[in-house]
């Protein structure tokens, strides 16, 4: 047994892990993070359900429950489950009633909340699905999904709402990725099939990053957006990136800039350490 600090989603503290640390960490793919313990998993289960699918259930996790964490009736239990072929609502209770990490009225919350997913359509639970994605920056993974949506998305009015939405959160999860041209695509569609007034604003705030000067101009026109528009908005994006330049990480940057001309070589080292976290960063938004 162990205790592990939790921290996130407005929570903190020590947690009583009911099961051994692992020495050897779980990868859960869909998060992109490894896990060390049950509590790990349970704490990341609260909050992001949906993420998880039918793919957590395979003997390799259950292998990993009984070597790593010394569970062996969850292992036993999760394996009958499998063989009966109960599904997924009935795997994920087993860990939520098993864990010891869950109140009573936290197991009773996430047990309607699986019964839910039971009721809502496939494709209402992998927009909810696409959408958690996106909250973890896995923005490749997040637009794959939403494409797929798109493919099977129906021409009823509520579909059709629902699209705009799709588009627009593609059109987010692109200009997070500084592609802009496609951010503004994306939002003018989310703007033809739902007229959100803020899909228009996003899309004239992706334009201002654009180079191409016909591109710019064709999208001011068929807006109606005059140049004195424009260049407001251009002035207010300007001063938000003046604004960023006194985050943390502009702060990192002009530091490495100072220590290069004092010592280049420990610059080098810790400039190194800084890209490999970038990089390691942009493979987490491929998801």
């Amino acid at each position: 047994m162990a205790a592990d600090i939790q921290k996130g989603s407005g929570m903190s503290g020590l947690i009583y892990c009911s099961y051994k640390r692992a020495a050897k960490p779980y990868y859960l793919e869909i998060a992109g993070r490894n896990i060390y313990s049950i509590e790990e998993l349970c704490y990341f289960l609260q909050d992001n359900i949906y993420l998880l699918d039918e793919n957590i259930m395979t003997s390799e996790f259950c292998d990993w429950l009984e070597k790593e964490l010394d569970a062996g009736e969850l292992s036993k239990g999760l394996r009958r489950l499998m063989e009966d072929q109960k599904g997924f609502r009935a795997f994920c209770m087993q860990i939520i009633t098993d864990s010891g990490y869950f109140s009573k009225n936290e197991m009773q919350f996430l047990g309607m909340k699986l019964q839910k997913m039971d009721h809502q359509s496939n494709y209402e639970n992998r927009k909810i699905k696409a959408d958690q994605l996106m909250e973890h920056k896995k923005y490749l993974a997040a637009i794959a999904e939403y494409r797929s949506l798109l493919l099977h998305a129906s021409d009823s009015p509520s579909d059709v709402r629902v699209s705009g939405d799709i588009w627009h959160n593609m059109g987010t999860a692109y200009a997070k990725m500084f592609c802009f041209e496609r951010a503004v695509s994306c939002y003018e569609k989310a703007y033809e099939l739902s007229h959100r007034a803020d899909s228009l604003k996003a899309a004239s705030q992706a334009v201002c990053f654009l180079e191409d000067s016909e591109r710019v101009q064709w999208f001011l026109q068929r807006y109606h957006i005059s140049p004195q528009q424009y260049a407001s908005m251009k002035k207010n994006l300007n001063e938000l990136i003046q604004m960023s330049e006194s985050s943390a990480e502009f702060e990192e940057t002009a530091r490495l800039e100072r220590l290069m001309r004092v010592s280049p070589v420990q610059a080098a080292s810790e400039a190194g350490r800084q890209v490999n976290e970038w990089k390691e960063e942009y493979i987490a938004y491929k998801g």
